[in-house]
């Protein structure tokens, strides 16, 4: 399709190089959409989609080709500068890394045939079973016709077929796409997306239903406004930080998934008055938070408490929080706390890896949780590190692992923050400050 259809008003244009086609010009002229009827509206919506999903695909399709000069990381850092958070950022990383493989079907999503993320469902499909030329070609087709989620059961029977020979029932290849992500989203909300196999999602939908139905009974006897979203979410919450207060073989409930206990419409009631209402059979799972406070001394009273990404949290809610979970203060410097253990020990203090969380709050490589992370001495141990807080970094084990056996070296940035870096780029030698040679760690 000729992008110069969108016509009328101001334009923007930029030329790029496609693979094996040589020069291209991208040209995107916005129409001026106002007093236009809904059938003209329409036209230019279609068209708008047509152009956004041809953009998608030339993004992508470079994105790709960057990762084979830089490499993924690269890629996913690249992807961050456009303002995307790293959840986003990982995902476009992945997709034109797999697309690579299936040139035909990144060709018809850089032609706007199909959307991006069909494309992308086509490439995961292809990292677990690998799709021949004419399957490929097969579901492009289909894909063009079928809106994301017919296409998603259209390439999942695809993928059952091309495995059939692999020895797996398809529950249990199911099983094998499982997926749980939790991740920060829009306005410090955070985000939860899981995907199950057919048994496994029954009984999560089984106990997520009966306790969100336990709450319904509990909101109509007090006139709760709390909406059927609301009551799922604090189902959600009390199922996954709580536990039965009295569990035992016999505490299953009516579906038989044995997640979480129910009985009447008695069995519920609000333990505060903010409406996070929980079963009277559900009881506080033991939970461990890291808070950082000010204390006043002049008026001996606790100010400015957050969480540990920064998130500020009331006074009020951290009395509220600390029924149900151990507090654990961020401790950088106390008394019988020692940060600095010099050569007397390689093992890192419970102390030390307190503060480590509280600085880092991730891993400084990939931004695994802190909670996964291992401390790393930046200036290794066996070259005479010491065990100091100024000599450590969090690393999950992965990124722990691309130090240690493939040349990856703690720097810091321009703004003196610690930062992994791949050895295929270029570092400047006389910030690195660990190793950058495999050596016995």
């Amino acid at each position: 399709m000729d992008l110069g259809v969108l016509t009328r008003g101001n334009s923007t244009k930029t030329k790029g190089e496609s693979r094996g086609s040589g020069s291209a010009t991208v040209d995107v002229q916005l129409a001026e959409f106002e007093g236009l009827g809904s059938g003209e509206l329409v036209k230019l919506i279609l068209q708008a989609d047509s152009a956004r999903r041809q953009l998608d695909g030339y993004l992508t399709a470079l994105l790709g080709r960057f990762g084979d000069l830089e490499g993924q990381d690269a890629v996913e850092e690249l992807c961050r500068q456009f303002g995307l958070g790293r959840h986003r950022a990982r995902q476009q990383a992945k997709t034109s890394n797999s697309l690579k493989a299936l040139p035909d079907t990144l060709e018809a999503a850089k032609q706007g045939w199909i959307s991006i993320d069909h494309a992308r469902v086509m490439g995961e499909s292809h990292l677990r079973a690998p799709l021949s030329k004419d399957q490929e070609l097969e579901l492009v087709v289909v894909a063009i016709s079928e809106d994301l989620d017919e296409f998603k059961k259209t390439v999942a029977r695809s993928e059952d077929e091309r495995r059939a020979d692999d020895g797996l029932t398809r529950h249990e290849r199911q099983r094998e796409r499982r997926s749980g992500k939790v991740f920060d989203g829009d306005d410090d909300m955070v985000v939860l997306h899981a995907e199950f196999d057919r048994i496994a999602g029954e009984r999560v939908k089984a106990a997520l239903h009966d306790l969100s139905d336990r709450l319904f009974r509990e909101d109509a006897r007090s006139g709760s406004d709390r909406t059927h979203e609301q009551r799922n979410a604090d189902a959600l919450v009390a199922l996954i930080t709580q536990r039965p207060a009295r569990a035992d073989s016999s505490d299953v409930n009516s579906n038989g998934s044995g997640c979480c206990p129910v009985g009447d419409s008695d069995a519920v009631s609000s333990d505060d008055s903010e409406g996070h209402d929980v079963g009277s059979e559900i009881a506080p799972q033991a939970t461990t938070l890291i808070v950082s406070v000010d204390y006043d001394t002049l008026s001996g009273q606790l100010k400015s408490a957050g969480l540990i990404d920064g998130t500020p949290i009331d006074i009020d809610d951290l009395r509220h929080i600390a029924c149900d979970a151990g507090i654990v203060p961020a401790i950088f410097a106390a008394d019988g706390q020692p940060l600095y253990m010099g050569r007397k020990q390689r093992a890192v203090t419970a102390a030390q890896k307190l503060a480590l969380i509280a600085r880092d709050k991730q891993c400084i490589g990939c931004g695994m949780r802190a909670s996964a992370c291992e401390a790393h001495h930046i200036v290794w141990w066996d070259d005479n590190g010491p065990t100091d807080i100024t000599n450590l970094v969090l690393l999950c084990p992965k990124c722990h692992r691309k130090v240690h056996k493939h040349g990856y070296a703690v720097v810091e940035d321009a703004a003196g923050q610690n930062k992994l870096k791949s050895p295929h780029r270029a570092i400047d030698r006389d910030r690195a400050r660990g190793p950058t040679e495999a050596v016995a760690a």
